[in-house]
């Protein structure tokens, strides 16, 4: 304990700064100038840490000489679960913020009423709303190419031959590796120029020793809706609605340890509305832990590929089983679904069922979010600020205060209301 409330005394100046400046407020020209000078004391308070915010954990840590094994553990397992990395490779800026929030005052677990889906239909009704001006969302609208013209980026065309032309930008929000590919016929062309050629080059260049930045390992997955029947209607300590499995605290690879850390959720049990009456939905995971080399080649159809989710899902099951026992005998009949790294990879666009990229702090920055090639912008968790949920919507909000103009910025940040300090 003394170890622990040492760290978050160190870490409070850091921990201020990192949730100071909205980065809602973030854009990638002279006009962030603008936008981040409305905020003058958030500013200041940011701009004191410096590089204090992007230096790795580790350091602090061993300023602080950390040794209890536990504090080390649990900051280990928590880094992971945000950005995929244990505690000594993750920014401070990531420690702090999180350790701020994890901790303050009269903290709870915030949770989307309908769950994660209502975040999805909140996106999709923000951009709907300006259906007039010809705003949608496309479902079952696979890109096959990125079309480059005049050395700028000019539309898309999908799978079927249908060509859906850009008016100011294409924004690509799947992997370096699968935008590299869409590329592929306006490299071929001549069309994308040596600047963006090597840009992408080294985005997929996965090579610690010659600069890239690897992959971090898949994951597997269960999805499930169980009978309720006899078991407690709200969640407890002995009953949570979220909770951690660690098998092997001294592994070798200690959280990254291949199906060592599974994150079980039992979301109806804190929204009703997520199943029906007297049913409850289960969702477990391992966190970039699942080597894709044990799936790599597989076909989906053999028997080898479905023994091997059994088994993957028999491990599920062992965790869910900690807190819900026999809950694998009470699924309800086609509510079933394992997902492993080639389920990732094929609906998802992951290459290799990736986590997303091993960026560790003092070793690999992550880039911005404009290439060399005009009107073609990346985003999501192989840029900044990396991966996660709360990383990625900020990396998707930065791409788009890039495209709008500064008084379009401005007049988005007057509709935002931010927390009050206390």
């Amino acid at each position: 304990e003394e170890q622990f409330a040492a760290l978050m005394e160190r870490m409070s100046p850091l921990s201020n700064a990192a949730q100071s400046l909205t980065s809602l407020a973030l854009r990638e020209d002279a006009g962030a100038i603008f936008t981040l000078l409305r905020y003058p004391k958030e500013l200041f308070v940011t701009l004191m840490q410096g590089q204090a915010l992007n230096d790795p954990f580790s350091l602090i840590m061993d300023e602080m000489k950390i040794t209890n094994k536990f504090v080390i553990n649990w900051l280990d397992m928590l880094c992971f679960l945000l950005q995929g990395l244990p505690a000594a490779g993750t920014m401070n800026a990531v420690m702090a913020y999180m350790l701020a929030d994890w901790y303050r005052p009269g903290v709870t677990l915030d949770f989307p009423k309908g769950g994660s889906g209502a975040i999805v239909d909140a996106l999709v009704r923000g951009v709907e709303k300006y259906s007039k001006d010809g705003c949608r969302v496309s479902t079952n609208s696979h890109v096959e190419e990125i079309i480059v013209k005049d050395g700028k980026a000019v539309g898309v065309k999908l799978r079927g031959g249908k060509v859906v032309h850009a008016k100011k930008a294409v924004v690509s929000n799947a992997d370096p590796f699968v935008t590299n590919k869409l590329l592929s016929n306006a490299r071929k062309s001549g069309l994308t120029g040596p600047d963006l050629d090597s840009y992408m080059e080294s985005m997929v260049n996965t090579d610690a020793s010659s600069g890239g930045v690897p992959n971090l390992k898949s994951f597997i997955h269960i999805h499930a809706g169980i009978d309720a029947s006899g078991l407690p209607e709200t969640p407890s300590a002995d009953f949570p609605a979220q909770w951690a499995v660690v098998r092997d605290w001294d592994a070798p690879e200690g959280v990254e340890a291949p199906r060592n850390i599974v994150l079980c959720s039992m979301p109806s049990l804190i929204d009703p509305t997520l199943a029906p009456e007297g049913k409850h939905v289960l969702h477990a995971y391992v966190p970039a832990t699942e080597p894709y080399e044990w799936w790599e080649g597989m076909d989906r159809k053999s028997d080898e590929y479905k023994k091997k989710k059994e088994e993957a899902a028999d491990f599920l099951w062992s965790a869910i089983e900690e807190y819900v026992p026999g809950a694998r005998d009470r699924v309800i009949p086609g509510t079933l679904q394992v997902g492993t790294p080639l389920t990732h990879e094929r609906f998802l666009r992951r290459t290799q069922g990736a986590y997303g990229p091993r960026v560790e702090a003092g070793k690999q920055t992550l880039p911005g979010h404009k290439t060399p090639l005009e009107g073609l912008y990346l985003t999501g968790d192989f840029t900044f600020p990396g991966i996660g949920v709360p990383a990625t919507a900020a990396s998707g909000a930065i791409t788009a205060n890039n495209i709008v103009t500064v008084p379009q910025h401005w007049g988005m940040l007057d509709k935002i209301r931010l927390p009050v300090k206390e």
